[in-house]
C-alpha cells in the first residue's frame, strides 16, 4: 500500500527479524538459551524494551503475515494446523495468576494516568517477561486470560515426564525470582503465583475450517486450578500429580497445608539440569554478574543455592548469547516456511484479520472503543469422559459461533483454565459496528443461553453483558501475544457472570443502550463485586415473548407530543369507515383510492407501540380490534402472522387443540364448496385437514393461488364489518404473511396498523408491501423538550420534578421516551431519587418543575372542548392584524387567555389529583451527585462504520487530525504523522475530503509558509457545499500536480466536531501522549514571528530563552595583585587597546560616534571628545578587573562623573529603533494561536511544566493585550494545577521545594496585574504582597523602615552610577537572574500601583528595590526598562535631579546594549523610559532635548500601537512646542491626539484634544477648533467624563474653559465653568506636571477675576480672590523647585499680581528676571508674552493689539492656524488689563 513504508509502528517482532535467524538451522536449539533479566521492584520490564528512536514500517509481505499470525497461536497449532482429532499427550502445565491486576485497574481509573492503556503496557511489560522465561525453558504458552496465562510442557521422544515437570519447575523459580514482585507508579504491587499439575490430557481444535479454536482438557486442568487455589501471590504449588516426578533433594520446599500440595522455595543442593543438546559457550563476566543477580533474589535460608556450580553453570549456558536471532520461535519460522498462512487465519478474529490483511501492523488495531462483551459461563458435568467432554464442547462452541455469527459478533477467547467452560464475545470491534449492539448483544446471550442449556450434560450456563469504552488491543510478549479487551467493563461482565448463576444480566449501561422496552429486564438483589466499587444496578434479561390477546390495560396518563399523530389517525380512520358504509350501501367492490394502513417507523424506543396503543384506545367502541405483537421467532414460522390476524374474527385460540380449530373452519367455511382445498389451511392454522388427490395434483404456485383464495374467502366471513388490526414490532412479520398482506390491503374490511423499526433488515415482500399505495408511513420524530418534564413526571407517578433532572434528561435523552424511562428507572433502582410528598408551597420554595395538569391526567370530554375553547379565544388570521390591533377588546382577551387556560388547568388538577395537602414529588437524593452520573457512552454509529472502513494510512491521518483540533494546518499534520509521502497523504487527503470528513478551513499562504495561518472570520455559509479548497498562495508538490487542488489543501477542518471527538476517543493513552508531544516539538519549533517581523524565534517560548541580542555586562575576574609598575601598566594600555572594536550605531547622527568594549558594554561619544576624554572613559576597563579601598579616591574611579557629563548632552545617545516597524506585526494572533493549542497539547502529553510555563506566558500576553477575562481564567488553571503538583510531590524531591513558591508567586504577580489592570487596587495589593510572601520577601509597612531601605537602595544607586558602574551590575546569573528578573516584575507593578494612589514613600521603595533586583540580573531588557523608567518618574517628581540625569545615561546607554531586533513589548518599555525621559528634561526645561526625545517616543508609540503612552506625552509635547512657538508643529501634535483619541476606548483622549484647542487660542491666538464647538462637546459628552481615564484632562478642559470665559468677560458661562473647575482646584506641590501647569492657567484666571472684582468694588469678593490667590501661589512656588519650565511664566503672573497690587517696581523687576529666566530656559513664548505685558503695563502698546486677541474670538473673526505661516509666527497675544482705579 502506497505509503506505509513511512508510517511509525510499534511491531517488536519485525526488529527481531533483521537478524540472521533466517539463515541458521532449524536443528539448532541455541534459540532456547536466552534469557530475561532480573527485574528489580519499580523498574520498567527490559524485555518489552526494543524500540529505535527511528521507525518504519515494513510493508507486510506473506511471508511476514504468516509470522505475525503464528504470533497469536500456540506451537502446538503451528505444528498440527489441521488436525481435528483428539491429541493424547503426557504434558505437564504452568499456571499463572497475576495477583494486584483488580487493585490495579481501578487505581489507573481512579487517578487518570492512563486508564486500561497504562494498564495494558504494565501487563505486556511484567506478563512478556514472564512468557519470555517459559520459551527459555521449552515452554509453549497456551492462553491468556487478562491477567493470567496457562502454559504448557508435554512429552516427547527426546524428553520425558521428569524433564519437562523440572523444565516447568525450574521456569517457575526463575519467574519468581526474577519477577515475582513489581511495584507499579502508583504504588500497587502486583505479584505472581504460579501452579504446576502434571497428567493426562487431550488436546483438540474445535469448530470447523472457517472458524476454529482449541481446548485442553483433563485432569490435569483441574488440579492446576486447585494448586492455584492453595497459592498465595510469590508462592509456586505444585500439585501432587506433579511433584512424584521430581526429585525432592534437587529444591528446597515444604508442604502445603492440606498435606498433598508442595510449595517450593528454591533449588537445593543437589539440583541437576535436564539434559539438552546446547551449545557451551562461556562468557565469564556477564554470566557472574546474572548469577549473582539471581543470587540476590534467594532467600537466606537458601543455603545451598551458592554451592550448586552445576546450576549455575547450566544458567551460564542458557545466558551465554543474548543475539536477537534467539528471541524467536522455531514455529514461528516453521509456518512461514510451510507457508501456513491460510491455515492460521481460521484461529484469528475476523476484524483482526482484517485488519493483517491491509497490511495493518498489529498496534494499529490498538485503540479505546465502546463494544459489548458477553462472558459466558457454562458448568459441565464433573464425571465426564475426555472425549465426551471435547466433543460437548465443541458442540457448544459451534452452537455459540452460529448464533455470533448471525449477529455480526465476536467469539474472541475459549477456556477451560480460568472459569469452567468460559467464551467471550465481543460486538462493536471495527468492521462490526451497530447502533444496536448492546440489543443484538443481549438477545445473542438469551439465545445462547437457550441454545447451549438444552446440550446434554450441561448443569448450568450463566451470562453477563456489560457495555462501555474498553481498551482493545495486543496483551503478551512479541513472540507470544493475543488478542483481548481490558477495563473496568470487562471485570464487570466476569464478576457478574459468576455473581449471577444460571442467568442472562447485564449492566446499567446495557440497560439504557438496549433501546428495549423496561419489562424485559428484572431487577435483581445488589451483590459485592470483587474490585468493583460502584456497580449500580443489575438486570437480568428476559425477552418478553407472551402474546397479548386481550386489549391492553388502558394508560392511565395521556399521550405527550403526538397530537398530529392522532389526528392524522382519526382522519385516515373516518375516511375507511366512510368508504365501508358507502360500500354497504352501494353493495359493490369498487376500488378507491385511499389509505388503510398505517405504518409508523422510528428509532428504537421512539415510542412506537405506546402510540400504537394510544390508537386502539381511541378507535371507536363500535369497531372490533385485534392487536398483537410479534416477536423473532415468529419471523421464522410460516405464516405466524396470517393466523395471529384471523386468530380473533374467527374465534379460535392459539391454546385451543387442532380438532377443535378444524371444527371452527368447517363451520366458517360450509358455504364454500370446495374441501378438497381445506388441507391448504393446514399450515396456517395448524391444523390436520386430509389432503385430497385434487390438492396432491396441483403444482406449488397452484396451492398457492388455492390458498389465497381460500384465504380470501375467510376474510370475508370473518370480518364481517371494518376490523383493526394492530399489530406491534411487524419487522418479525414472516415472508408468506407480507404476500397475504397485500391482498387484504385490497379487499376494504380492515384498517391495519404497523410498527416497525428503521434499522432492521427487512425482505423484498415487506418492502413491496411498504411502497403499497395504500400504505400511509408515518416517521416519528424525537419528543419535544416541552413534553420531557412531564413524561419523567408520569413514569415515576409524581407531580413534580428537580430541574437539575429535566435538564439532564434533555441534553442527552434526544428526545427518546424510551430512554427517559430505562434512565429514571436505573436512577431509582441506584437509589439516586427519591419520591416525598410535600405541599404546595414547599414546591415552589424548592423550585421543582410541574408539568401542567393535561399532561398528567386524561380530560374527559367535556374538559378537552373547554380547553380547546379557551386556546381558542383572540386567535386572528395574520392578513387581518391591523383590524387585530384596532380592535382592543381582541388584544384585551388575548392578554388575558394564558390566564384563563392555566386557571382551567389548575382546577382540573385539582379535581382529578386526590393527593389531599401533600402532593408527591421526586427529589435528588442527599447523598447522590446527579452531574457525576456517567454519560451515556454513545459514539455516532455512521462515524465508526466510516472510521472502520478506511485503509490503515487514512485512520492514522485522521487520529493525528484530531489530536490538532478542529482546525490545523497541513505541514503540523504532516510533521506529526512522520510522513515524507507527499502523494500518498494527497491521496488520502483527496478521499477525506469527498467523504466529507474534512474540508478546507481557507488558509492564507501568500506571505510565506510560517506554519500558523488565519483565515476568514466570516466563512461562506454555502462552503460545505462543494468539496473544494479555498487556500490562497498554496504551493502543490509536484508528484500532486494530477490530484485536484484540495487534495493538498494547506489547512484543512474537521466538517463535523463529532467525527472528531469520536476519532480522538479512539486513541489510547500512549498514542495521544505520543502525539501531542510530537505537537508540543512542532509549535516550539515551527513558531516564528510574522513576515513584518522577519519570521524570526520569539525570545521566549515555554520557558526557553531564545538569543534576544541583549549584551549582559559580564565582569572578569578580580586580580590577586595590581602591580604600579610602568611596564605593566604599558601592557594593560596595550591590551586595553587591543580590546576596543568600533561600533557603528543604525541610526548615526552628525552629533557624534560609538564604540564597545568587549563584553559588549557600548559608549556614545560627541566629536568634541578628544583622544584624553576616550582614554577617561575606558579607565572602566581597570573597575571591572578590581580594586582596593585606597583606590576610590583615584581619579580614574570617577568615571561614572566624566560619563555622565560628558554623554548627557549627547543627542546621539538617545537610540530611535528605527529599523522596527510593528505597525502590521501579527506575532500577537500567532502567539495567542500558539499557546491555545500549546496548552491542550501540554495536558494531552501529561508535561506539566511546560503546561505550567504555556499558562504563566499565555496569561501575561493576554494581559498586555487586555483581555483580562482570559488572563483570569487561565491564572485560575494555573492554581488548581500548582495545587495538585503540591499533593502529587514527592518529598525526596528537593526541586520542589523551591520551585513552587516560584511559581505561586509568579502567579500571584501575574494576578495582581490584571486586577491593577481592571482598577482593582486592593485586591491587586495583596496579590503583590502575597507574591513577596512566596519570593521571600516583605515590604516594609512601617515608615522608617521603608526609608531607610530606600535610602540604602537609593546610595547603591549613586554609588553605582556615579563612581562604580558595574560594581552591582550582573551579579548573578542562571536560576538567580532569573528570579530576580521575577522579583523586579513584581516590584515595578507594585510601584505602579502605589503611583496610581500617591504613596509616593512606598513607591520610591519599590522603584528602587526594583531597579537593585533588575541590575543585579541584568538579563532582562524589558525589566529593566520599566524599572529605569519608574525610577527616572518618582525621582524627578521628588526633586532629586542630580540622580535623574545619571538615570538617564545610563538608561540610555542601556538602549544600546540590545543588539539585535527588538521585541514590540519591549520596545513598549523603550517607549514608556522615553515617556519619563521626555517628562524629566521637560521637567528641568530642556524643551528641545525634551521635544526631540518626544518625537522619538511617539515614533515607537505608532510603530507598537501604544495609545495610551502616546495620550500621556502628547499634551505635554504640545505645551513644549507651544513654549517654543512651533505653532504649526503644536497643531499637528493635536491633530495626532485627535487621532489617537479615536481608537481608544476612554474620552481622556478627546478631552485632551478639545482642551489643547483652547489652550491654542489663549496662548498664540491661532484657532484649530472654535470654542463653541468645544463647549457642543462637553454637552454631549460631559456626563462621561466623570469616570474617564485621566482625570488632569477633565481638569484642563474645565479650567480653561473657565478661563477663555473670563478672558472675554462671559461671566455667567464662567460661573458655571467654574463650578465644574472648583472640584479640582486643590493644588499639591507634589502634583503631575499637567496638574501643575494647568494651575497656571487657574491662577491667571483668578487674577483676571479679581481684576473684575476690583472694577465692581466688590470688597467681598476681592478678599476672597486675595485669599485663594496667595495659597495658590505658594502651592506654585512650591511645585516650581521641581518643574522649572513653570517657573518664567509663574514669575510673570506674579508681576502681574504685584501690578494689581500697586506694586509696580516689583511688578517690572519681576518681568526683568522673566526674561532672563526665560531666556535661559529658550522659551519664546514667555519673552513674547512679558514683552508685550510690558508694553501694554508702560503704555506703549499699540492701540490694536490691546484687545486685538479679544477680537478674533468672534465667531466671525478668527485667525485659522493655517495663517500662521502667512503672519511670519507672529502671535495674537492676549492683553493682561489693568485695574481701572490703578
Amino acid at each position: 500500500m502506497e505509503g506505509l513504508n513511512q508510517q511509525d509502528t510499534e511491531e517488536e517482532y519485525i526488529l527481531a527479524m533483521r537478524t540472521t535467524a533466517y539463515n541458521r538451522d532449524e536443528s539448532d536449539d541455541m534459540w532456547r538459551n536466552r534469557r530475561s533479566r532480573p527485574l528489580q521492584p519499580g523498574q520498567p520490564m527490559l524485555a518489552q524494551r526494543r524500540k529505535t528512536k527511528t521507525k518504519s514500517l515494513i510493508p507486510m509481505t506473506d511471508d511476514h503475515t504468516t509470522k505475525v499470525l503464528a504470533s497469536l497461536v500456540p506451537d502446538e497449532i503451528i505444528y498440527n494446523v489441521n488436525d481435528y482429532s483428539n491429541r493424547p499427550y503426557d504434558v505437564c502445565l504452568l499456571f499463572g495468576d497475576v495477583s494486584g491486576f483488580t487493585d490495579l485497574c481501578e487505581m489507573y481509573n481512579k487517578t487518570g494516568k492512563g486508564g486500561p492503556s497504562r494498564l495494558t503496557t504494565v501487563l505486556n511489560s511484567y506478563i512478556g517477561s514472564m512468557v519470555q522465561e517459559i520459551i527459555s525453558h521449552y515452554g509453549d504458552v497456551l492462553k491468556f486470560s487478562g491477567d493470567a496465562f496457562l502454559a504448557m510442557w508435554k512429552c516427547g521422544v527426546n524428553n520425558s515426564m521428569q524433564d519437562i515437570v523440572h523444565e516447568a519447575v525450574d521456569s517457575a523459580i526463575m519467574i519468581q525470582k526474577s519477577f515475582g514482585t513489581y511495584e507499579t507508579d502508583v504504588g500497587i504491587f502486583l505479584r505472581v503465583k504460579l501452579a504446576i499439575a502434571a497428567g493426562h490430557v487431550i488436546f483438540s481444535l474445535i469448530g470447523d475450517a472457517k472458524i476454529s479454536h482449541y481446548v485442553v482438557v483433563g485432569q490435569p486442568v483441574l488440579d492446576v486450578k486447585t494448586a492455584e487455589k492453595k497459592a498465595s501471590p510469590g508462592e509456586i504449588v505444585v500439585s501432587g500429580s506433579a511433584w512424584h516426578y521430581v526429585n525432592p533433594s534437587e529444591y528446597v520446599w515444604e508442604y502445603a497445608s492440606d498435606g498433598i500440595h508442595v510449595k517450593v522455595k528454591g533449588v537445593g543442593p543437589h539440583w541437576r539440569p535436564t539434559q539438552h543438546n546446547v551449545e557451551k559457550i562461556h562468557k565469564q563476566g556477564e554470566e557472574e554478574a546474572f548469577i549473582s543477580g539471581v543470587n540476590s533474589k534467594i532467600s537466606d535460608d537458601d543455603d545451598s543455592y551458592d554451592s550448586t556450580s552445576e546450576f549455575k553453570m547450566t544458567l551460564r549456558m542458557r545466558k551465554a548469547s543474548r543475539n536477537e536471532e534467539f528471541s524467536l520461535r522455531p514455529s514461528v519460522n516453521y509456518a512461514s516456511k510451510m507457508r501456513l498462512k491460510d491455515d492460521l487465519r481460521k484461529f484469528i478474529i475476523p476484524p483482526i484479520m482484517r485488519g493483517i490483511d491491509l497490511d495493518e501492523p498489529i498496534e494499529y488495531l490498538t485503540e479505546m472503543r465502546q463494544i459489548v462483551i458477553v462472558f459466558i459461563n457454562v458448568v459441565l458435568m464433573a464425571k465426564l469422559d475426555l472425549t465426551d467432554c471435547v466433543k460437548l464442547i465443541d458442540s457448544a462452541y459451534k452452537v455459540v459461533c452460529s448464533v455470533v455469527d448471525d449477529m455480526q459478533g465476536c467469539v474472541n477467547k475459549v477456556s477451560l483454565f480460568d472459569k469452567d467452560l468460559m467464551f467471550v464475545l465481543l460486538f462493536g470491534l471495527r468492521g462490526y459496528k451497530s447502533e444496536l449492539e448492546s440489543q443484538i448483544g443481549l438477545r445473542c446471550a438469551s439465545e445462547c443461553h437457550h441454545a447451549i442449556s438444552k446440550l446434554n450434560h450441561v448443569v448450568s450456563t450463566s451470562i453477563a453483558v456489560t457495555t462501555g469504552v474498553t481498551y482493545c488491543g495486543v496483551v503478551g510478549h512479541t513472540l507470544r501475544r493475543e488478542y483481548t479487551v481490558i477495563s473496568l467493563t470487562v471485570n464487570k461482565a466476569a464478576r457478574l457472570m459468576c455473581a449471577y448463576p444460571d442467568k442472562v444480566t447485564c449492566d446499567r449501561e446495557t440497560f439504557l443502550h438496549s433501546k428495549l422496552e423496561a419489562r424485559n429486564f428484572i431487577l435483581q438483589e445488589p451483590k459485592p463485586l470483587k474490585g468493583i466499587t460502584n456497580v449500580g444496578p443489575v438486570y437480568e434479561f428476559k425477552e418478553q415473548v407472551e402474546i397479548i390477546l386481550d386489549k391492553p390495560a388502558i394508560n392511565p396518563f395521556p399521550l405527550l407530543g403526538r397530537s398530529d399523530e392522532m389526528r392524522l389517525y382519526r382522519r385516515l380512520l373516518d375516511e375507511c369507515i366512510d368508504i365501508n358504509r358507502e360500500k354497504a350501501r352501494a353493495n359493490t367492490l369498487q376500488v378507491l383510492n385511499h389509505h388503510n394502513m398505517l405504518l409508523i417507523r422510528g428509532n428504537p424506543r421512539i415510542g412506537k407501540t405506546r402510540l400504537l396503543d394510544e390508537f386502539v384506545y381511541c378507535t371507536p367502541s363500535s369497531i372490533p380490534v385485534n392487536r398483537f405483537t410479534l416477536t423473532k421467532s415468529d419471523a421464522k414460522i410460516p405464516y405466524q402472522t396470517i393466523q395471529r390476524i384471523f386468530s380473533m374474527p374467527l374465534g379460535l385460540n392459539n391454546i385451543s387443540s387442532a380438532q377443535d380449530r378444524e371444527t371452527k373452519l368447517k363451520l366458517r367455511l360450509q358455504k364454500i364448496k370446495v374441501p378438497d382445498f381445506f388441507c391448504a389451511l393446514n399450515k396456517v392454522f395448524n391444523v390436520h385437514f386430509e389432503k385430497s388427490a385434487l390438492y396432491m395434483s396441483l403444482s406449488s404456485q397452484q396451492k398457492v393461488i388455492a390458498l389465497q383464495k381460500i384465504l380470501k374467502q375467510l376474510c370475508y366471513i370473518g370480518f364481517v364489518t371494518l376490523w383493526i388490526i394492530a399489530i406491534d414490532d411487524a419487522e418479525f412479520i414472516d415472508d408468506e404473511s407480507w404476500s397475504f398482506l397485500s391482498i387484504l390491503l385490497d379487499m376494504d374490511v380492515t384498517f391495519i396498523i404497523m410498527t416497525m423499526g428503521t434499522h432492521m433488515q427487512i425482505s423484498n415482500n415487506a418492502t413491496g408491501i411498504m411502497h403499497h399505495r395504500r400504505v400511509r408511513e408515518l416517521e416519528l420524530s424525537p419528543l419535544d423538550k416541552w413534553y420531557h418534564a412531564g413524561l419523567a413526571c408520569q413514569i415515576l407517578d409524581v407531580q413534580a420534578i428537580p430541574p437539575e433532572l429535566e435538564k439532564l434528561i434533555q441534553s442527552r435523552s434526544n428526545g427518546n421516551p424510551g430512554w427517559i424511562e430505562s434512565f429514571l428507572v436505573s436512577l431509582m433502582q441506584a437509589g439516586g431519587l427519591l419520591i416525598q410528598h410535600l405541599s404546595k408551597r414547599d414546591i415552589n420554595e424548592l423550585g421543582l418543575v410541574s408539568p401542567p395538569a393535561d399532561m398528567m391526567v386524561r380530560l374527559s370530554t367535556e374538559e378537552t372542548k373547554d380547553l380547546e375553547k379557551a386556546s381558542s379565544l383572540s386567535q386572528h388570521p395574520l392578513k387581518d392584524d391591523d383590524e387585530y390591533k384596532q380592535d382592543s377588546w381582541k388584544m384585551y382577551k388575548f392578554s388575558y387567555r394564558d390566564s384563563i387556560i392555566n386557571l382551567m388547568k389548575e382546577k382540573i388538577r385539582e379535581k382529578h389529583l386526590k393527593y389531599g395537602s401533600l402532593i408527591p414529588v421526586c427529589v435528588i437524593a442527599p447523598t447522590f451527585k446527579l452531574e457525576e452520573v456517567d454519560p451515556e457512552l454513545s459514539m455516532d454509529v455512521m462515524i465508526i462504520k466510516m472510521f472502520d472502513s478506511l485503509t490503515s494510512y487514512e485512520q492514522l491521518l485522521l487520529k493525528c487530525s484530531s489530536i490538532l483540533g478542529e482546525y490545523f494546518p497541513r505541514e503540523m499534520l504532516l510533521y506529526i504523522m512522520a510522513s515524507a509521502t507527499p502523494r500518498s497523504t494527497a491521496l488520502a487527503v483527496q478521499k477525506l475530503f469527498e467523504l466529507r470528513v474534512l474540508g478546507c478551513a481557507q488558509g492564507d499562504f501568500t506571505q510565506g509558509d510560517t506554519g500558523m495561518m488565519f483565515t476568514q472570520r466570516l466563512l461562506n455559509p454555502n462552503q460545505d457545499i462543494g468539496i473544494r479548497c479555498d487556500c490562497r498562495g498554496l504551493k502543490i508538490h509536484e508528484t500532486c500536480l494530477d490530484l485536484p487542488k484540495y487534495a493538498s489543501c494547506g489547512y484543512l477542518r474537521f466538517r463535523l466536531t463529532m467525527f472528531r471527538d469520536t476519532t480522538y476517543n479512539l486513541l489510547t493513552d500512549n498514542q495521544k501522549k505520543e502525539f501531542h508531544n510530537r505537537a508540543i516539538r512542532y509549535l516550539e519549533k515551527e513558531t516564528r514571528r510574522c513576515r513584518s517581523c522577519g519570521n524570526g524565534f520569539f525570545v521566549r517560548i515555554l520557558g526557553m530563552r531564545y538569543d534576544d541580542g541583549f549584551v549582559r555586562k559580564v565582569k572578569r575576574k578580580p586580580r590577586e595583585k595590581v602591580q604600579r609598575s610602568r611596564s605593566h601598566s604599558a601592557s594593560m594600555s596595550n591590551r586595553s587597546s587591543q580590546e576596543i572594536t568600533t561600533y557603528i550605531p543604525r541610526t548615526s547622527t552628525d552629533y557624534g560616534g560609538s564604540f564597545s568594549l568587549s563584553g559588549g558594554r557600548t559608549f556614545q561619544l560627541t566629536r568634541k571628545d578628544t583622544l584624553g576624554n576616550i582614554v577617561s572613559v575606558l579607565s572602566d576597563t581597570s573597575l571591572a578587573r578590581g580594586f582596593s579601598a585606597t583606590d576610590l579616591f583615584q581619579p580614574r574611579f570617577c568615571f561614572g562623573f566624566a560619563m555622565i557629563n560628558k554623554l548627557k548632552y549627547s543627542i546621539s545617545l538617545t537610540r530611535t529603533f528605527s529599523y522596527a516597524d510593528f505597525s502590521s506585526c501579527q506575532c500577537p494572533q500567532i502567539l495567542n494561536t500558539m499557546y491555545t493549542q500549546m496548552l491542550e497539547h501540554c495536558k494531552g502529553a501529561g508535561q506539566t511544566e511546560k503546561m505550567m510555563a504555556a499558562m504563566l506566558e499565555y496569561a501575561y500576553i493576554c494581559i498586555i493585550s487586555y483581555n483580562i477575562p482570559q488572563a483570569m481564567k487561565i491564572l485560575e488553571e494555573a492554581t488548581i494545577e500548582i495545587d495538585q503538583q503540591v499533593l502529587q510531590k514527592d518529598e525526596e524531591e528537593e526541586e520542589s521545594h523551591w520551585k513552587i513558591p516560584l511559581l505561586r508567586g509568579k502567579v500571584e504577580t501575574l494576578i495582581g496585574h490584571a486586577r491593577l489592570e481592571l482598577g482593582q487596587l486592593e485586591e491587586a495589593y495583596l496579590c503583590f504582597q502575597q507574591a513577596l510572601r512566596y519570593y521571600g520577601y516583605s515590604f516594609p509597612s512601617k515608615t522608617l523602615s521603608i526609608k531607610l531601605n530606600t535610602l540604602s537602595y537609593e546610595l547603591k544607586h549613586r554609588l553605582g552610577m556615579n563612581f562604580f558602574p558595574s560594581l552591582f551590575v550582573a551579579t548573578v546569573d542562571g536560576y538567580e537572574a532569573e528570579f530576580y528578573d521575577n522579583l523586579s516584575e513584581c516590584l515595578s507593578l507594585l510601584c505602579q500601583l502605589f503611583k496610581d494612589v500617591h504613596m509616593w514613600d512606598h513607591a520610591e521603595l519599590a522603584a528602587s528595590w526594583s531597579l537593585n533586583k533588575s541590575l543585579a540580573a541584568d538579563s532582562d531588557f524589558f525589566g529593566l526598562c520599566t524599572a529605569y523608567s519608574n525610577m527616572l518618574e518618582i525621582s524627578h517628581h521628588l526633586g532629586k535631579v542630580n540622580l535623574c540625569v545619571a538615570l538617564e545615561v545610563h538608561a540610555l546607554r542601556l538602549c544600546h546594549r540590545k543588539k539585535s531586533s527588538v521585541e514590540a513589548q519591549e520596545l513598549k518599555a523603550v517607549a514608556m523610559l522615553y515617556g519619563a525621559i521626555f517628562r524629566a528634561r521637560l521637567m528641568r526645561s530642556e524643551i528641545e532635548r525634551s521635544v526631540h526625545i518626544g518625537y522619538v517616543m511617539l515614533r515607537i508609540c505608532a510603530t507598537v500601537h501604544a495609545i495610551q503612552t502616546s495620550l500621556h506625552v502628547l499634551p505635554l509635547l504640545v505645551q513644549a512646542l507651544l513654549i517654543r512657538c512651533r505653532i504649526s508643529e503644536a497643531v499637528t501634535m493635536i491633530l495626532e491626539l485627535e487621532y489617537c483619541s479615536e481608537e481608544d476606548t476612554d474620552n481622556s483622549g478627546r478631552t485632551w484634544f478639545y482642551a489643547l484647542c483652547v489652550v491654542l487660542q489663549l496662548e498664540s491666538g491661532y484657532t484649530l477648533l472654535p470654542f463653541r464647538k468645544c463647549e457642543k462637546f462637553f454637552q454631549e459628552e460631559g456626563e462621561t467624563l466623570v469616570n474617564i481615564r485621566d482625570p488632569d484632562a477633565e481638569r484642563r478642559f474645565y479650567t480653561v474653559m473657565w478661563l477663555w470665559c473670563v478672558r472675554n468677560d462671559e461671566w455667567e458661562a464662567a460661573t458655571v465653568w467654574y463650578a465644574k473647575a472648583s472640584e479640582f482646584i486643590a493644588v499639591k506641590s507634589d502634583d503631575t506636571l499637567n496638574n501643575t501647569i494647568t494651575s497656571l492657567y487657574l491662577l491667571e484666571g483668578l487674577l483676571l477675576f479679581l481684576v473684575g472684582k476690583m472694577d465692581k468694588r466688590n470688597v467681598k469678593a476681592v478678599a476672597k480672590a486675595y485669599k485663594e490667590i496667595n495659597q495658590l501661589i505658594l502651592a506654585i512656588e512650591s511645585a516650581s523647585k521641581i518643574a522649572k519650565i513653570i517657573i518664567p511664566r509663574f514669575y510673570h503672573l506674579k508681576a502681574y499680581y504685584n501690578l494689581i497690587r500697586n506694586d509696580e517696581p516689583k511688578a517690572f523687576q519681576l518681568l526683568t528676571k522673566t526674561k532672563k529666566i526665560a531666556e535661559k530656559y529658550e522659551n519664546a513664548l514667555e519673552l513674547t508674552w512679558v514683552d508685550h505685558s510690558e508694553k501694554a503695563w508702560n503704555n506703549n502698546l499699540p492701540s490694536v493689539m490691546i484687545d486685538f486677541w479679544k477680537e478674533h474670538c468672534e465667531p466671525d473673526n478668527l485667525i485659522d492656524y493655517h495663517e500662521v505661516d502667512l503672519n511670519d509666527g507672529k502671535l495674537g497675544l492676549f492683553t493682561l488689563p489693568i485695574p481701572l482705579f490703578y
